[in-house]
């Protein structure tokens, strides 16, 4: 069962972009699943690695374009991938060390935050770009 469904009110407008979004929803939705069929830590731990490890790649990506373009908001923008980065670390490593149980409440929260930030961040940004290097996403 889905938990993050992917429309077109998600697409920023940028090829790149929007092709790693539809990737982070369909991890964010292997994660729900394998949570909902009690699946053991041999399958939850490395999807949750794996999706954090995506993301890494997808922030980056999405930082290497506001630095190229001079996006204003970078710091701000780039503090939130920080955030978020750093609350995974800390979940994947109380997962390891057995001191939490992923539930659908994480699922929940990647799956909030991640609608919450391409509509809120992405498509921000992509605006921004759009207008001001329309090059760059062309």
């Amino acid at each position: 069962m889905a938990i993050a469904v992917w429309d077109d009110s998600f697409k920023t407008g940028y090829k790149v972009v929007d092709t790693q979004h539809q990737e982070l929803f369909r991890m964010v939705n292997e994660l729900h699943d394998a949570i909902l069929a009690g699946k053991g830590k041999e399958q939850m731990g490395p999807t949750l690695e794996h999706l954090a490890t995506y993301t890494v790649e997808h922030f980056k990506s999405e930082e290497e374009l506001m630095q190229k373009v001079g996006y204003p908001a970078y710091a701000q923008h780039h503090a939130k991938h920080v955030d978020l980065t750093n609350e995974v670390v800390e979940l994947i490593k109380k997962y390891k060390e057995g001191h939490m149980v992923l539930s659908t409440t994480l699922s929940n929260f990647l799956a909030n935050w991640l609608r919450h930030h391409i509509k809120e961040e992405d498509i921000t940004l992509i605006r921004w770009v759009q207008t001001h290097a329309p090059a760059t996403v062309a």
